[in-house]
């Protein structure tokens, strides 16, 4: 782990606070005042003490002597009560601030390019943004457990060397003995200093090495955190129950999880040692050291030279000076930690997106023209085509077909399309003019896609379907109707209001795949975008299974532009154009007869496949 100078350690922590303040006032306010309070609590029974045993044994008025016993309950009530109440708002303003945390996280994942979403190393980094946030509790430990760490050290020294100033004092005696004019020197003070600083030098470097070795040991168990936490995934997770029991696959996911376990341990039992070593080092020379402190102020009592009750005073501050120098080098160790930890997650929240919108927004919805214009595309980290010189239009109100074998980048288009990738070369036009160019509010509702692999959500009925729009009943019960799932949902106990799956509430409904198909079609029709596009979303059914899906969608986007894509030539011979892929590349265009007609690819699939769908 690189070292961090003061300097930068202060402008990160000075930018972590920003954040943290931004996210939750109340937290932070909270956890401030709760140092205060907390570095001055023990400091009231030091100093009545001192008063009260003083008082006994100068005589003091008993009147007098109970003033001070009231005084320090009091107080010590009062900031009792201050503390317990100032505790209870830290944890409630803490929710806050994790959800504001997380959120923003969540944000930035939603925000950046697909493409880059889908990168490895995205996925890593964000990984290390999780783990940096919520390493030995993150950003509510940051405040709690450093800066106020910090804060209540930095107070509790000023406590303690307030009420250590009388010890400087000279005192008048008749001893003129070597010791005795050495301990009434308010320089020999500086024994005690030393007494305090030296451990406390020596916890600072302990501290430094113990914090490299848990950042080194935090990096190394990222990825296997990461595998761990999907083996826990698979083992929670209903949905993979079935294909684990019937294929007996739960040893061997056991024994993944072992294997997970044992690395980590390895690593963890090493650094848990090395800690062990170190910190009982750190003790025992703070004890030594903190001896020599208590001798001196022993010596100054037995001398004359300050009352029993200062001896109480200083004693009790000297153990808390003690006590906060350390965790004031201790928490200072933490914070560069930290700062490395929150690194990770400011470098997720950093990245910048590549795609960039235009401002065009005046874009009419019954006349848009779709070209790719010699448009070329691959995937990041690979030197191979998906897609090669590919010109095609898409004209408005037109029933396209986008079929070919599996693998031929049928989908690559359709993302391409709907931005979710950008070409590596050449580009995509509406109206002549450059995707690009227009804003992301036009982008966004052009297409309404429902994919092979479309997800729905363990959210009601009535959420899958209006999705980010404003949901209106009248509206997804319209649109259920027209995809023939209305039926279904009625019997349901809350009809639209149901929840599907078992992720978010008891009563929710399984459905079967084709009623899961038809409710993400009901989603696209939903949106009513002026483009709908069906991506092989029913390719594990039989291919007259799903032409009969198809045909029932054409009519109800009849009035629509539509996209459909297939490996299966039933599935799209009603379209105005079929448009034939193969290896990233468009090799034939026409009509259902016409491409029959040709001895080219299409006629081999036709032929390959019509047994399936042919009487």
């Amino acid at each position: 782990m690189k070292n961090i100078s003061l300097k930068d350690n202060i402008i990160k922590t000075i930018h972590i606070i920003k954040v943290i303040y931004a996210s939750s006032k109340g937290f932070f306010l909270s956890f401030i005042l709760q140092s205060i309070f907390t570095a001055l609590f023990p400091y009231i029974s030091i100093y009545f003490t001192y008063l009260i045993i003083d008082g006994i044994i100068d005589n003091l008025a008993l009147n007098d002597i109970l003033i001070y016993v009231y005084w320090m309950i009091s107080l010590n009530l009062i900031v009792g009560l201050i503390r317990v109440v100032l505790t209870y708002m830290t944890k409630t303003f803490s929710i806050e601030l994790s959800y504001n945390l997380d959120s923003k996280i969540a944000s930035k994942t939603f925000e950046l390019d697909y493409a880059l979403v889908e990168d490895n190393e995205t996925m890593k980094l964000l990984e290390m943004a999780e783990e940096g946030c919520y390493s030995n509790g993150g950003p509510t430990h940051y405040c709690e457990g450093i800066l106020g760490g910090m804060l209540s050290s930095v107070l509790s020294i000023v406590y303690g060397i307030i009420l250590m100033i009388p010890m400087l004092t000279i005192v008048n005696t008749t001893d003129n003995s070597l010791i005795v004019k050495i301990l009434n020197n308010p320089y020999s003070a500086l024994i005690i200093l030393l007494a305090l600083l030296i451990p406390a030098y020596v916890s600072k470097y302990i501290m430094k090495r113990d914090n490299e070795k848990s950042y080194e040991i935090m990096m190394y168990n990222i990825n296997a955190n990461r595998r761990s936490g999907y083996f826990f995934q698979i083992a929670s997770n209903y949905k993979y129950g079935k294909d684990a029991r019937l294929f007996q696959m739960q040893d061997m996911f056991i024994e993944l999880m072992k294997e997970l376990r044992e690395e980590a341990d390895i690593s963890w039992r090493a650094y848990c040692i090395y800690n062990t070593k170190m910190m009982a080092i750190s003790i025992f020379g703070n004890k030594a050291l903190a001896l020599i402190a208590y001798v001196f102020v022993g010596l100054k009592a037995m001398y004359g030279l300050i009352s029993v009750g200062s001896v109480v005073s200083y004693m009790a501050s000297i153990t808390l000076l003690s006590l906060a120098i350390t965790t004031l080098i201790e928490r200072y160790s933490k914070l560069h930690l930290f700062n490395k930890y929150l690194d990770n997650y400011f470098t997720y929240l950093n990245l910048e997106t590549k795609k960039e919108y235009g401002t065009i927004n005046d874009l009419d919805i019954n006349n848009i023209n779709i070209k790719f214009d010699n448009v070329s595309f691959k995937y990041p980290n690979t030197n191979d085509y998906t897609l090669k010189n590919v010109n095609l239009e898409i004209k408005q109100g037109k029933k396209l077909a986008i079929v070919g074998p599996n693998g031929a980048g049928k989908t690559t288009i359709i993302k391409l399309l709907c931005r979710l990738y950008e070409p590596s070369e050449g580009e995509i036009l509406i109206n002549d003019i450059p995707i690009k160019d227009y804003t992301k509010e036009v982008c966004d509702m052009l297409f309404s896609v429902v994919f092979q692999d479309f997800k729905l959500f363990s959210y009601s009925i009535k959420d899958n379907v209006a999705a980010g729009l404003d949901g209106d009943d009248e509206k997804v019960i319209k649109t259920l109707k027209k995809t023939g799932l209305y039926d279904r949902v009625e019997k349901m106990s809350e009809g639209i209001n149901t929840m599907i799956y078992q992720r978010s509430k008891e009563a929710g409904v399984e459905i079967s795949g084709g009623e899961a198909q038809k409710l993400a079609i009901s989603r696209a029709l939903y949106k009513d975008s002026p483009i709908v596009i069906l991506d092989e979303p029913t390719a594990a059914l039989d291919p007259k299974s799903e032409a009969e899906i198809y045909e029932n969608f054409n009519e109800l986007v009849s009035n629509k532009t539509s996209v459909f894509i297939s490996h299966r030539m039933s599935s799209c011979k009603f379209c105005d154009e079929i448009i034939v892929v193969d290896h990233g590349e468009i090799i034939e265009i026409g009509h259902h007869r016409l491409l029959l007609s040709n001895n080219g690819l299409y006629n081999k699939m036709w032929n390959a496949q019509a047994k399936y769908y042919l009487k």
